[in-house]
Protein backbone atom coordinates (compact mmCIF):
# COMPACT_ATOMS: atom_id res chain seq x y z
CA UNK A 1 0.00 0.00 0.00
CA UNK A 2 1.87 3.36 -1.13
CA UNK A 3 1.78 6.22 1.10
CA UNK A 4 1.85 9.57 -0.56
CA UNK A 5 2.70 13.25 1.03
CA UNK A 6 2.18 16.04 -0.91
CA UNK A 7 3.50 19.59 0.38
CA UNK A 8 3.11 22.70 -1.58
CA UNK A 9 5.72 24.15 0.43
CA UNK A 10 5.39 27.79 -1.46
CA UNK A 11 2.40 28.89 0.85
CA UNK A 12 4.45 27.39 3.84
CA UNK A 13 7.36 29.51 3.14
CA UNK A 14 5.18 32.59 2.44
CA UNK A 15 3.59 31.95 5.55
CA UNK A 16 7.39 31.84 7.72
CA UNK A 17 8.36 35.06 5.79
CA UNK A 18 5.39 37.00 6.88
CA UNK A 19 5.30 35.84 10.73
CA UNK A 20 8.78 36.57 10.29
CA UNK A 21 8.23 40.17 9.24
CA UNK A 22 5.78 40.51 11.56
CA UNK A 23 8.10 39.65 14.37
CA UNK A 24 10.70 42.19 13.04
CA UNK A 25 8.33 44.77 13.41
CA UNK A 26 7.52 44.04 16.88
CA UNK A 27 10.59 46.52 17.98
CA UNK A 28 8.59 49.50 16.27
CA UNK A 29 5.03 48.63 17.34
CA UNK A 30 6.58 48.13 21.19
CA UNK A 31 6.86 51.95 22.14
CA UNK A 32 3.38 52.23 20.86
CA UNK A 33 1.52 49.61 22.80
CA UNK A 34 3.62 50.77 26.08
CA UNK A 35 2.49 54.64 25.41
CA UNK A 36 -1.21 52.93 25.05
CA UNK A 37 -0.81 51.29 28.63
CA UNK A 38 0.79 54.15 30.30
CA UNK A 39 -2.20 56.11 28.75
CA UNK A 40 -4.84 54.09 29.10
CA UNK A 41 -4.36 51.97 32.23
CA UNK A 42 -1.94 54.17 34.31
CA UNK A 43 -4.24 57.44 33.08
CA UNK A 44 -1.06 59.44 32.36
CA UNK A 45 -1.52 62.55 30.78
CA UNK A 46 1.95 62.41 29.64
CA UNK A 47 2.87 59.31 28.56
CA UNK A 48 6.68 58.96 27.70
CA UNK A 49 9.37 56.61 27.12
CA UNK A 50 12.59 57.10 27.82
CA UNK A 51 14.56 54.63 26.18
CA UNK A 52 13.98 52.55 23.45
CA UNK A 53 16.41 50.07 21.52
CA UNK A 54 15.57 47.27 19.98
CA UNK A 55 12.80 45.15 22.11
CA UNK A 56 13.55 47.50 25.39
CA UNK A 57 11.51 50.27 26.35
CA UNK A 58 12.31 52.01 29.52
CA UNK A 59 10.19 54.65 31.38
CA UNK A 60 10.50 56.19 34.99
CA UNK A 61 7.44 55.62 37.01
CA UNK A 62 7.42 57.12 40.30
CA UNK A 63 6.47 54.93 43.44
CA UNK A 64 4.23 57.60 44.80
CA UNK A 65 2.72 60.79 43.69
CA UNK A 66 4.83 63.14 41.99
CA UNK A 67 3.36 66.04 43.81
CA UNK A 68 5.38 67.11 46.68
CA UNK A 69 3.71 66.40 50.19
CA UNK A 70 3.08 70.12 51.97
CA UNK A 71 1.82 69.77 55.35
CA UNK A 72 -0.56 72.21 55.78
CA UNK A 73 -0.93 73.25 59.73
CA UNK A 74 -4.54 75.14 61.10
CA UNK A 75 -3.95 78.54 61.49
CA UNK A 76 -5.65 80.38 64.71
CA UNK A 77 -5.57 77.80 67.08
CA UNK A 78 -3.66 77.88 70.54
CA UNK A 79 0.27 77.45 70.35
CA UNK A 80 0.01 75.42 73.36
CA UNK A 81 -1.50 72.67 71.59
CA UNK A 82 0.40 70.39 68.53
CA UNK A 83 -1.29 71.58 65.20
CA UNK A 84 -3.46 69.40 63.22
CA UNK A 85 -1.32 68.56 59.74
CA UNK A 86 -2.94 67.23 56.55
CA UNK A 87 -1.13 65.90 54.11
CA UNK A 88 -1.20 66.87 50.30
CA UNK A 89 -0.96 63.75 47.71
CA UNK A 90 -1.71 60.01 47.91
CA UNK A 91 0.34 57.08 49.40
CA UNK A 92 -1.36 54.51 47.34
CA UNK A 93 1.86 53.25 45.14
CA UNK A 94 1.56 54.39 40.96
CA UNK A 95 2.56 51.06 39.89
CA UNK A 96 0.61 48.83 41.47
CA UNK A 97 0.27 44.87 40.62
CA UNK A 98 -3.10 44.93 38.96
CA UNK A 99 -1.45 47.60 36.11
CA UNK A 100 1.52 45.11 35.81
CA UNK A 101 -0.75 42.18 34.87
CA UNK A 102 -2.10 44.70 32.45
CA UNK A 103 0.68 45.58 30.90
CA UNK A 104 2.02 41.67 30.37
CA UNK A 105 -1.99 40.89 29.27
CA UNK A 106 -1.16 44.12 26.47
CA UNK A 107 2.56 42.56 25.84
CA UNK A 108 0.84 38.99 25.45
CA UNK A 109 -1.54 40.01 23.09
CA UNK A 110 1.11 41.94 20.96
CA UNK A 111 3.30 38.56 20.97
CA UNK A 112 0.18 36.47 20.14
CA UNK A 113 -0.81 38.83 16.70
CA UNK A 114 2.57 38.91 15.66
CA UNK A 115 3.26 34.63 15.65
CA UNK A 116 -0.65 33.92 14.78
CA UNK A 117 -0.95 31.55 11.77
CA UNK A 118 -2.54 33.75 8.83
Amino acid sequence: MPFEVKVESDKLLQQFEDMQTRVTELDQKLPQVFLDWQREDMNRKFPKVDEHSGLSVTTLVYPRSRKKRVRKSSSGKSTNRKPARRVVGTTRPILRPELVVQLFDRMKQMCREAIEWR
